[in-house]
């Protein structure tokens, strides 16, 4: 004859079970989080775009208008953060700080080749070339952490980034890699360095308290570039004439508002709380999305148009994601033995 189970015993198996259940449901929600800071991202390619067209005449050229862009959008979105999440000011610890320090430093080392390359290079292909980080996430994980990857992770990582390189070729255009092209792909390794970091690191710690000095440490290095190129070419005072010229449009306050709330405070805010959530090479899949909203949002804005380019690199980015997602799937709805 059984013996009865204690009330302890019950409330113990309560919440084991819940926590068995809770764990697929929060690793769903981060998965389709990171998905709405993909979208935001892509974005971003649009907003660049915009401020690369009415930045002609830049003392420096495209370089320092794309560095200044850069670091307007992080010193912006740190004043949004002190207004409304003053916490994340106060309550990060010496070694939340100092990683976030450590992510924002190597993601700013990916901003300074990736906005230097779109000097001469376009933004669609930019996308192409910067969703190549994802590819190099679970090499990366393997490499530096000895950790297998899963035969459909790999198969999904193929698929996508064969959708990357659909979407990056143009029927005008031949897909050959200019000092453009390669700026940009110099700054795929930081992107997936960065990721794979964030993943390691934000276990244990409040990730989200990563937030200010990731973005403080993106915005320094463009300041510190700028300001050696604007000096060695004597031009300082030129360039903060042009940026008070460019500052008294309001439609580059419109891109620029969009930039720092849609595509940096948001985005870069929840990127540190949902990443650590997903395993990195599910997120690297999940981030090759970003071309497909690049290009969509492109179109809705009159760069770009419809066409079975972007279909189908569509098509096969959605697909790699899917086929991610089928272990996942597969292990979450196991039936009862």
């Amino acid at each position: 004859m059984s013996q009865p189970i204690s009330e302890d015993r019950v409330v113990q198996l309560t919440q084991e079970n819940a926590s068995v259940h809770s764990a697929p449901r929060l690793d769903r929600n981060a998965t389709w989080m990171l998905v709405l800071i993909t979208s935001m991202w892509g974005f971003s390619f649009t907003l660049m775009k915009n401020w690369q067209d009415a930045a002609e005449g830049c003392p420096g050229g495209p370089i320092v208008a794309g560095l200044t862009m850069v670091a307007l959008r992080m010193f912006l979105a740190l004043v949004v953060l002190g207004v409304f999440l003053p916490r994340l000011f106060r309550d990060p610890t010496r070694r939340e700080f100092m990683i976030g320090l450590l992510l924002g430093g190597i993601n700013s080392l990916g901003f300074v080749f990736q906005v230097t390359g779109l000097a001469w290079t376009s933004p669609a292909l930019s996308a192409f070339v910067t969703s190549l980080a994802s590819a190099w996430v679970p090499l990366l994980m393997l490499a530096l952490f000895r950790l297998p990857v899963h035969r459909l992770t790999l198969a999904g990582l193929m698929v996508g980034i064969a959708g990357a390189g659909v979407l990056g070729i143009q029927t005008s255009l031949e897909l050959t890699f200019g000092w453009g092209e390669m700026l940009t792909f110099i700054s795929t390794w930081f992107f997936a360095l960065m990721i794979v970091l964030l993943d390691r690191l934000g276990r244990g710690v409040e990730s989200a308290h990563f937030t200010v000095a990731f973005l403080a440490g993106t915005g320094i290095p463009p300041l510190i570039i700028n300001g050696i190129i604007l000096v060695g070419r004597s031009e300082t005072a030129p360039w903060i004439n042009w940026t008070t010229t460019m500052l008294s449009n309001p439609f580059i306050w419109r891109d620029l508002i969009l930039l720092t709330l849609l595509c940096t405070v948001l985005p870069f805010h929840w990127f540190n709380v949902y990443q650590p959530r997903v395993a990195a090479s599910r997120a690297a899949v999940i981030y090759l999305l970003e071309p497909v909203f690049a290009s969509f949002i492109s179109i809705a804005w009159g760069h770009d148009v419809i066409s079975p380019r972007l279909i189908l690199g569509g098509g096969l980015i959605l697909a790699g994601n899917a086929l991610v997602e089928v272990h996942a799937w597969l292990r979450t709805f196991k039936p009862p033995v």
